[in-house]
């Protein structure tokens, strides 16, 4: 299998962001080896980072007028927060390629803090499916990437490392290449590689590493900023010695101000918060599971303080019996309590990766600050084996799940384990290992058993998966852990490369020579707890405790990435959740996390658009007038910026503005196995079936055929109407005028326009809009000429405004003139699985509530013939439509969950409708089958015109459906529409 990248907006938008803070800056060359250089102090710069923050170049990019800060240090610092498994590789792999096409760079530097994370990096650039995909979106450029590793010892000549000369050799005459340079935090601050005086010389004189780097005025991009605080040795470093002209960071975390505590951001440009992601679907929800105790809970180990000057010892207290021990480095824990026999004290002092300043980290992986508690009875032998064994259960609960879909998913299990030696033992062999792999053992026979007398083909072919790792049920698991880099067991290294390096191995069900692939439990000592992730984690079960307050969000962030199918195809059109399995000294996890989650946004000061938007749709009003009512109550000026003194009473009037994380995202995962799902009536269902079997089956669009004369002629009167507009920006002024004893803000231009040269080269004008219209490249230039002929082209007609002008008016074009020339063919495909249904065909338990709608009502009453157990909306008039569903004529309806039947549009995109009804008339008549669209809208002149054309498009579609054999009616339920006239209609 390979993995498709595809273009997702949250991704573009930070690029395009990125793109937008040199805009229009002035560039001077410096030397052939060197990026174009720019003046940090320029006030364009300054502008547009302005501009970007104040919403005027995405309003959905706003940021908060409390997160605006920047550094005076002569390096221009750009951040870009995106929540972890939202694709932050992607976004900045792809920043290369557009601050080269479109400034010129060619030098920059990728810093990383841990090797987990340099070998991800590398493996996603030098990856087939990335170079590709980036080949594609840019042809003309190559992204060549050296990295950065340990130096060997060498007799003779002291040579500079290969990475960095190669690095720092490149020159811009190799105008299609983009050079990276992939580094860790400990190789900068290796003396031996960074600040040796080597041999060789580089540019005529330089013979250290930092020096050259400096020479090549790199952009250098941050993976995980929080790791680099400003105090940061290898921070520092980058700053003082390589001098770079820009440090753009990613990163979900970032480090936060020892003095003032406040997030230490330098000119944050784009903020893809927990909460947006959440509730947005980037990312999968968490649902967290907790063995409960059986013992004494009150049995806790207190670190009452440390000694950091030799000889360093930690005392500990046992909280039970109120004792204090004093244990010395490497001594054994077993005398504060028998649970931590084995355990020992391995480090105390400052613990800076975990923030903490004073603390303790034991043999067992446990960190532990001072004052701090934690329950020794998490790590006795029974607890850890119900908690084995509860993971083992999850796994396979959701592998079912995936397997049995008409696209399999592979589903992988992390473990976070207590030491290496419990895993690997002497001989790959741990005492942990073995228990795992018993208990394994025991459920794979199991579910074997269960599938002994099926005939069903996916599930013998489950079967045959299962019965494959029972034969070498080795095989189904694998480690990596830090000790691992230096092994030379060749089975260990296989381990380490595909999971560590080979994601699309451990995605993909079968081997290249087609056997059965079986390695889905991963194991490993924390060590994977940045920088790794992988789309089918489902479930982390994290087998020690964290001890100290690291955050939740990285805890997780393994396994939020949405999930691929079994060809490499992201899926963002359902709902996931990670299993989290901890042990119960974390009982209060979920709600930490949703804490956490919700610190990125109880302090906007700022509405967006759509926050207007969302917020009017649920208080039954349109946006106008909430925003009138919100500007005249002195809660938002203008701008849409939040009064501050009057704050606390606009969120208290209005609490719908205060977004937090949605209830359905994170949770303990019995309360979201409920919540967050409602049940499918298996006897409603079985009245629905046939027709939504029927509305099921797979139609193919058809365009009538067109001549090339139409083509022509179309393209001609696209030209003739005119697609040139320069690309000039206005200058606005806003006047504070006295009118009537008021003063007022008035708006207007102050007549002052710049010109904008962001001309495309007439191949790639083309080439953009053959790929967005379908016309010929050779049509398309035919009649250029041929335009070209009576009129004369302007200097910059081939620009951006020009191209967006042509592909709009092809869109009107295409729009009018296929209204009536298209149709539905049914095609003989089988039925696999449905949004109701199985893969074999038979009603699912339960369906994702956001699938039917947005506001779920406890207080109604369910109608006895609605499909679903919960009154469940998406609109007003839904919620009166469901309520006025109880007449004598309606056999059985029910919502039909979203995107669940597309109908394929002519101009592009689906539809899907609303509901569905089973309406009984009298004499004995066939039952009708009802398809109904709503539209919250009081008349057709309320629908924009792609609405108009969408409920047509429907229309013609279930007319399709009546001339294959299917008794079905499609109508369009308007504002004042009531449900039971749309039912009289058709009845009579």
């Amino acid at each position: 299998m390979k993995i498709q990248l595809q273009i997702l907006p949250h991704q573009t938008n930070a690029v395009d962001i990125v793109n937008e803070v040199f805009h229009d800056v002035e560039f001077i060359s410096g030397n052939i080896s060197q990026n174009p250089i720019f003046d940090v102090r320029d006030l364009k710069i300054k502008e547009n980072i302005k501009n970007i923050q104040n919403g005027k170049f995405n309003p959905e990019s706003r940021i908060d007028i409390n997160d605006i800060k920047s550094d005076d240090d002569n390096i221009l610092g750009i951040d870009i927060k995106m929540e972890t498994g939202t694709g932050k590789t992607y976004a900045y792999t792809r920043v290369m390629y557009e601050l080269h096409k479109n400034y010129g760079f060619n030098k920059f530097i990728i810093l990383v803090p841990t090797t987990a994370i340099k070998e991800g990096t590398k493996k996603f650039i030098e990856s087939d499916y990335a170079r590709e995909h980036f080949s594609d979106l840019y042809p003309e450029a190559e992204l060549k990437l050296e990295v950065l590793n340990p130096q060997k010892n060498k007799k003779g000549k002291k040579m500079f490392p290969s990475a960095i000369s190669n690095f720092s050799r490149a020159t811009r005459l190799e105008n299609n290449k983009i050079n990276s340079l992939l580094i860790t935090s400990s190789m900068l601050l290796s003396k031996a590689t960074m600040d040796t005086s080597f041999d060789q010389t580089l540019f005529g004189s330089i013979t250290i590493p930092t020096e050259a780097l400096r020479e090549s005025r790199p952009v250098v991009i941050i993976d995980e900023p929080h790791r680099f605080k400003k105090d940061n040795k290898a921070y520092k470093k980058l700053v003082e010695e390589i001098k770079p002209q820009a440090i753009i960071r990613f990163g979900a975390t970032f480090p936060k101000n020892e003095k003032t505590k406040e997030i230490d951001y330098n000119n944050l440009v784009y903020n893809l918060n927990a909460v947006k992601s959440f509730n947005d679907g980037l990312v999968k929800g968490v649902a967290i599971q907790t063995p409960e105790n059986n013992s004494n809970e009150s049995a806790k180990i207190k670190l009452l303080s440390i000694t950091t000057k030799k000889p360093k010892v930690a005392i500990f207290r046992n909280e039970e019996n109120k004792r204090e021990y004093t244990i010395n480095l490497g001594e054994s824990l077993s005398d504060v309590t028998p649970e931590f026999r084995g355990i020992t004290l391995e480090k105390v002092g400052k613990l800076e990766e975990y923030n903490i300043a004073k603390g303790a980290e034991l043999s067992n992986g446990t960190i532990i600050a001072v004052g701090e508690k934690i329950y020794p009875n998490i790590y006795s032998d029974n607890y850890q084996d119900i908690m084995l064994k509860q993971a083992i259960n999850n796994h396979f609960k959701q592998e079912k799940d995936n397997f049995y879909r008409e696209r399999k998913i592979k589903t992988l299990s992390l473990f976070f384990i207590d030491s290496v030696y419990s895993y690997r033992g002497e001989e790959n062999d741990g005492y942990l290992k073995t228990k795992f792999e018993s208990f394994l053992k025991l459920e794979l026979e199991r579910e074997i058993e269960k599938l002994s007398d099926t005939t069903k083909i996916r599930e013998l072919e489950y079967k045959s998966f299962l019965e494959v790792s029972l034969k070498d049920i080795k095989a189904t698991n694998g480690g990596y852990f830090a000790v691992d880099n230096s092994t030379d067991d060749d089975k260990i290294r296989e381990e380490i490369d595909a999971i560590l390096r080979d994601k699309e191995k451990m995605l993909s069900f079968k081997h290249k020579d087609g056997s059965w692939n079986t390695r889905r439990f991963i194991f490993s000592k924390w060590t994977l707890r940045e920088g790794w992730d992988n789309p089918n984690v489902f479930q982390i079960a994290k087998l020690r405790s964290s001890g100290s307050e690291i955050s939740k969000l990285q805890e997780v962030g393994r396994g939020l990435r949405l999930p691929v199918d079994e060809y490499g195809n992201r899926i963002s059109n359902e709902e996931f959740y990670l299993t989290y399995l901890i042990d119960f000294s974390e009982q209060d996890f979920a709600n930490t996390l949703v804490n956490e989650i919700n610190s990125d946004v109880v302090q906007s000061s700022v509405i967006t658009d759509s926050d207007l938007e969302r917020v009017a749709k649920t208080l039954n009003t349109n946006v106008k007038d909430l925003f009138i009512t919100l500007l005249s109550s002195d809660f938002i000026d203008t701008n849409k910026n939040i009064i501050v003194e009057n704050r606390n009473e606009f969120f208290n009037k209005y609490p719908e503005f205060n977004t937090g994380l949605k209830s359905n995202k994170v949770g303990n995962k019995e309360t979201l196995d409920k919540k967050g799902y409602v049940g499918i009536r298996k006897n409603n269902y079985e009245q629905l079936k046939p027709l939504w079997e029927s509305i099921n089956k797979k139609y193919y669009l058809k365009l009538d055929d067109i001549s090339d004369e139409e083509i022509h002629s179309a393209i001609m009167n696209i030209l003739y109407e005119g697609i040139y507009s320069a690309n000039n920006i206005a200058i606005i002024e806003k006047k504070l005028v006295n009118t009537n004893e008021n003063m007022s803000v008035k708006d207007g231009t102050t007549g002052d326009y710049h010109e904008l040269n962001e001309t495309i080269p007439y191949n790639k004008f083309l080439k953009t809009i053959n790929k967005q219209t379908g016309f010929s490249i050779a049509t398309l230039h035919k009649c250029f000429v041929e335009y070209s002929k009576t009129n004369e082209f302007e200097k910059d007609y081939f620009n951006k405004k020009s191209l967006a002008n042509f592909i709009n008016k092809y869109q009107l074009w295409l729009e009018q003139t296929f209204r009536n020339r298209f149709s539905y063919t049914k095609m003989n495909v089988k039925i696999n699985e449905t949004a109701l249904t199985t893969l074999d065909g038979l009603p699912k338990e339960k369906i994702i509530q956001g699938k039917i709608g947005v506001i779920k009502d406890d207080q109604k009453i369910v109608p006895e013939k609605f499909l679903f157990d919960s009154f469940v909306y998406d609109s007003e008039l839904e919620k009166a439509t469901i309520e006025r569903s109880k007449i004598d004529e309606i056999v059985v309806f029910g919502k039909i969950p979203r995107k669940s039947i597309q109908v394929p549009l002519y101009f592009g995109g689906t539809t899907s409708p609303d509901f569905m009804y089973i309406i009984q008339r009298e004499n004995d008549k066939p039952e009708l089958n009802l398809i109904i669209e709503t539209k919250d809208v009081q008349k057709d002149s309320g629908l924009r015109t792609e609405e108009q054309l969408r409920i047509e498009s429907a229309k013609k579609f279930f007319e399709a459906l009546k001339q294959d054999g299917l008794n079905v009616t499609f109508k369009k339920q308007m504002k004042q529409d009531e449900i039971i006239k749309l039912i009289n209609e058709i009845v009579e």
